[in-house]
């Protein structure tokens, strides 16, 4: 099942999700519950990440259901940040590689998810980025959500503070918002080199991160 939204890494790759459901009791006899997928590189290059997230019993616990509505946004944010501290790599064959989902993930004192806090600047970023990579691959009248929850839950902040982020960005012509959908103006449109240079630099750091374990 493909999810066509953009979630964008604080890095600054924009990526799209193909899962295979339904999470599935591991066969190698641990406790984890695993879930397929494969997260596209939204540039169209064709880069991507097979990934297998592996899910323990305490974050299984602390989520509601294992249904895409409650699962799906803990594994993409589990792939973004793995992307973020350069553990997975982004390539053109099928290599499968591990995605833990583990207690690291979990404020154990406020009970919630924990991905990569970050400052509003970084969040200011991301939601452009999130705009102008779905008008890149969606066409001009794209629209992004921008309240999503897994965006959220990410940078450890609300949905409502995305929104207040968004419009200030609305304000200053980045984008056209609409509720909590947002378009790129010309002149997010008009940012598309600065938007493949920092992708550019995001796969380079990647990239380089890898080449140099491999010797």
């Amino acid at each position: 099942m493909a999810d066509e939204s953009i979630y964008v890494t604080l890095a600054g790759l924009p990526l799209w999700f193909e899962w295979q459901w339904p999470m599935r009791a591991s066969e190698a006899g641990s406790d984890w519950t695993i879930l397929h997928g494969r997260a596209w590189l939204a540039d169209g290059s064709g880069l991507h990440a097979d990934v297998s997230v592996n899910l323990t019993r305490t974050l299984k616990e602390a989520l509601p259901s294992l249904v895409p509505e409650h699962a799906s946004p803990v594994a993409v944010n589990a792939v973004r940040k793995d992307l973020d501290t350069h553990q997975l790599e982004m390539l053109k064959s099928g290599k499968r590689q591990p995605v833990p989902l583990s207690s690291r993930h979990y404020d154990f004192r406020r009970q919630q998810l924990l991905f990569e806090p970050a400052e509003d600047e970084a969040v200011r970023r991301m939601l452009l980025q999130k705009v102008y990579w779905t008008a890149a691959r969606g066409g001009a009248g794209a629209r992004a959500w921008m309240a999503d929850p897994a965006d959220a839950v990410f940078v450890d902040t609300s949905a409502a503070h995305l929104l207040e982020l968004t419009r200030g960005l609305a304000e200053e012509g980045w984008l056209r918002l609409q509720g909590e959908q947002a378009a790129a103006t010309e002149k997010l449109l008009g940012e598309a080199q600065a938007m493949k240079s920092a992708l550019q630099l995001a796969l380079e750091e990647l990239e380089k991160k890898h080449a140099f374990e491999r010797g």
